[in-house]
Formats: structure tokens, sequence, C-alpha cells
């Protein structure tokens, strides 16, 4: 045995099929009669559907994860096609496409198909060229604490959760947390996604504090420009 197809349910193949394309795939065959069906091909990936309209999109729990060697190549072509195509990068509804997460194991990103399948593209971390960068900061005290944040609301995606734990795990002013100025920076972009996501709109406290720190370093150094960016992206919701 040296593949393993998945056959995935959809309420319309040809819907199904053609959101697939949008991302790079390419439709191998489709069939309407006798029964609905579609086979599509992403380099030596195949996905398989078929169709079923009593499927819920919003309700189906069908799964199915996707290793691959380079997950930063293959997620900056299926979203620079996807925004080629559409003009947008959809982050939430049906479909949608997360950005990219780096999780305990693995650097990973979700698709959510036109019928509701979750497809998880991720490469674990002992193959990356560098370590979970913006799960990790370097203080002792506060790393545990952090990545319990982190997890919350980007494995588990529970923004409710992380941002009441958030309020027992730190200061809401920050600025009695003794960490450097990088974990700060960190734990601040955290803090601004995680107030976001609940709330839909960005607290300006912490907004300012991260924009001194950004205003103060140099973001020409590798770790302060990932900072930047990452900052950037979510300013433009990205």
């Amino acid at each position: 045995m040296n593949q393993i197809i998945p056959i995935l349910p959809c309420p319309a193949v040809k819907e199904q099929a053609a959101f697939y394309e949008q991302l790079g795939f390419e439709t191998v065959r489709i069939y309407v009669r006798p029964y609905p069906y579609a086979v599509l091909k992403y380099g030596t990936l195949e996905f398989h559907f078929y169709g079923n309209k009593r499927i819920a999109p919003d309700e189906n729990p069908q799964m199915c994860y996707v290793r691959t060697d380079d997950v930063d190549r293959v997620y900056e072509e299926m979203t620079s096609r996807l925004k080629e195509k559409t003009g947008k990068i959809p982050r939430s509804g049906i479909p949608r496409i997360s950005k990219l997460k780096d999780l305990a194991d693995d650097r990973r990103f979700y698709i959510t198909d036109m019928g509701g399948n979750t497809v998880i593209v991720g490469m674990p971390n002992s193959k990356l060229s560098d370590p979970p960068f913006f799960r990790t900061i370097e203080s002792k005290e506060h790393s545990g604490n952090f990545e319990i944040l982190y997890d919350l609301l980007y494995s588990k995606e529970d923004s409710r959760s992380a941002f009441i734990m958030l309020q027992k795990l730190f200061p809401s002013d920050f600025d009695s947390i003794d960490v450097g100025d990088l974990d700060m920076a960190k734990l601040l972009l955290l803090a601004w996604d995680i107030h976001r996501q609940r709330n839909i709109e960005v607290d300006p406290a912490i907004n300012g504090k991260l924009k001194q720190l950004l205003d103060a370093y140099d973001t020409q150094h590798p770790d302060w420009n990932k900072i930047k960016q990452k900052y950037d992206e979510m300013l433009d919701g990205e």
C-alpha cells in the first residue's frame, strides 16, 4: 500500500470541483450520472468527492490531514491562485482558508471546502528550517501560559476561552510583566488578535504598546521584521 485517497461528500460536485480548481487542483474526471462523482489531483495528491444533497456544509464533520514537505510553498501557491481567481482569500464562512498556524507538532493551515469538509495541510516541526517563532517566548516564567493562549486561539480556534485565560494569566496593562522586548512583542501580538477575534475590534492600549516597540527597534533585524510583517498582516485582515 502506498497511497490513500480520501472520498468526501459534497452537495454539488461541479461547485466542489470549481473551488478546488481555484486552489490549483486539476479536475481529472467528473460524473453527473448515474451518481455525482468527481476526481481531482494536485501533484501526486488525489481527492475524490461524491454528491450528497443531504450534507449540510456547516455541520459536516469530515476531515482529512495532508502532510507536505513545504507547507509555506503550498500555502503561498494556493492562496495566490485563489486571490487571483476570486480577488480575495475568504477567512470566514464556507468556503474558507485559514492563515498559517504554528502549533505544538506542526505548521499547518486549514481549508474548508464547499461541502464543509476540512482539509488540514501540515508539515512537522522537525522538518522546518526555523522553529515555531510566534508560538514560543524565551521567558521560562511565562512561556507555558503563553503557549496555552496561543493554542487556544490558533489550534482550538476558541477565542472566547483564550480571552478568559488572557485575563486570568496576564495583567491587563502588561507593564508588570518581566520579559524581554521581543517576548513582549509576541505577547502583545497574541493579545491583539485575541481581542480582535473576541470583540471584533482592536484594543487601543495593546495596539499602542505594540507600535511603540516596533518604532523602537530596527525592523531590518530578522526577528523584528517577522513581528512587523505579522502586525501588518493582521491590520490588513490577512
